[in-house]
């Protein structure tokens, strides 16, 4: 017992920075392509991921191999105060497990809320002189993620995942920035955002790096009036870029990186109901430098319109 401590106090500085770029402790907040614009909506999504960690300790010739997962239930929400004004809001519960061969190790608990407030700069529809429908939307805002998950990160505790990510939460306020651009001509549409996010400190003297998340998608609505359905297919690329860590000693070494990633999903909608599955394929990846490998992500939502 005694040297399975002392292995993972070794080995904390580097652990801790597993996962780091995919703000696997609560922080995504990845939206993709969300449609009936103008309407209100209340619903869960499931979040799927993991990773899995190699690290080599060359003075003892140790091979260590590690799977992570994160899963999450987000009670999420769109709301239009304002024709102009749109509020989006994320609460996480977050479920962990760590797997170390025989060893399994898991964590739960609410996770960091996001609030954003986006303001509608553009909003046009016009006929084409071919006689298509464009329309046009541009959105813009900020907002924050709250402190609202558990951390209680102790890097020299032996009993705990040596991963600051493993925790419900950062312990920490952030600052979101973002922007939303729609095209739609049509059936066809084109969604653009990106979301930048600016971390704080927390009470352990750790900033999680600062981060940049964007997408383009391409998709396409077939609608059925009479029976009251439509459908979405689409595709597309989201890509991820995080800045190194920070503690009380400086920089945290082998934390940030970045991945790219293909896009597929597929919304059905039913009168006021909209369920829909989504996956991200990574292509390319560069996590904590090359120690973490990223593995699909998948994603499945249900939620009613109002």
């Amino acid at each position: 017992m005694k040297k399975l401590f002392l292995l993972i106090f070794l080995l904390s500085p580097t652990l801790a920075s597993a996962c780091e770029v995919c703000g696997c402790s609560g922080s995504s907040f990845y939206l993709g392509v969300l449609p009936q614009f103008q309407k209100h909506f209340v619903g869960l999504r499931y979040r799927t991921q993991s990773y899995d960690t190699r690290l080599t300790l060359h003075h003892a010739g140790t091979i260590y191999d590690s799977r992570e997962e994160f899963r999450a239930i987000d009670l999420w929400g769109r709301f239009y105060p304002h024709p102009r004004i749109q509020v989006l809001a994320m609460l996480p519960y977050q479920i962990n497990k760590q797997t170390q061969g025989p060893d399994v190790r898991r964590h739960q608990g609410i996770g960091d809320a996001t609030v954003l407030v986006n303001y509608k700069l553009l909003d046009k529809t016009r006929m084409s002189d071919s006689g298509r429908v464009v329309k046009q939307t541009l959105l813009v805002g900020g907002g924050t993620k709250l402190a609202t998950g558990e951390y209680r990160y102790n890097q020299y505790d032996g009993a705990q995942v040596a991963n600051p990510n493993f925790q419900a939460g950062t312990g920490a306020y952030d600052a979101v920035f973002n922007a939303i651009y729609t095209l739609r001509i049509d059936k066809w549409g084109m969604n653009a955002d990106a979301t930048g996010r600016l971390t704080g400190t927390n009470a352990n003297d750790y900033r999680f790096g600062n981060r940049l998340n964007s997408s383009i998608t391409g998709f396409y609505v077939q609608q059925w009036e009479k029976l009251d359905v439509a459908i979405m297919p689409s595709a597309g690329f989201y890509g991820e870029l995080a800045h190194k860590d920070r503690d009380y000693a400086g920089i945290v070494a082998e934390t940030g990186g970045y991945m790219l990633a293909g896009t597929v999903g597929l919304d059905i909608y039913r009168g006021n109901w909209m369920m829909g599955v989504n996956a991200q394929i990574p292509v390319s990846q560069r996590i904590s430098e090359g120690l973490v490998q990223a593995h699909s992500r998948v994603g499945v939502h249900l939620a009613r319109t109002f």
